[in-house]
């Protein structure tokens, strides 16, 4: 899932105005990769630019056989709470001032494109969740 930013003339599309001197509208998009070779749209959404991407996360999250890749824009603590409740898969950059304490570390082939696999505890102390990361 990623969005994008579509610029708009702002005299005519003044109901997408997001800046002093802009207009615009954000796809927020959801592609399924079957396989290297097949990758395709599944779901997309339109707001106003000024949106933020987490508005859309309900929209585009709402699958439980699915692995859900996201950008640092999706982050929602909340929602990560909610989605491991209910047995949602998810990946997620995170922010660089996010509060992460590891627990326990696993082994990753060397041949992985994977970094590193952790059991953590993630958000602010008053708001945590431990949930595995990759």
């Amino acid at each position: 899932m990623d969005s994008t930013t579509i610029s708009l003339n702002l005299k005519k599309y003044q109901w997408a105005t997001f800046r002093k001197t802009k207009s615009g509208i954000k796809v927020h998009l959801r592609l399924v990769f079957v396989n290297e070779d097949t990758v395709y749209p599944e779901k997309m959404v339109m707001t106003p630019a000024g949106n933020n991407d987490r508005t859309q996360m309900e929209q585009l999250i709402d699958e439980t056989d699915a692995m859900y890749v996201f950008d640092r824009g999706y982050v929602d603590y909340e929602k990560f709470d909610y989605y491991c409740d209910k047995g949602l898969f998810f990946a997620s950059r995170l922010k660089k001032n996010a509060y992460v304490r590891f627990l326990e570390s696993f082994s990753v082939p060397s041949n992985s494109s994977i970094l590193s696999d952790s059991m953590v505890v993630i958000g602010t102390p008053q708001k945590r969740r431990e949930m595995s990361f990759d």
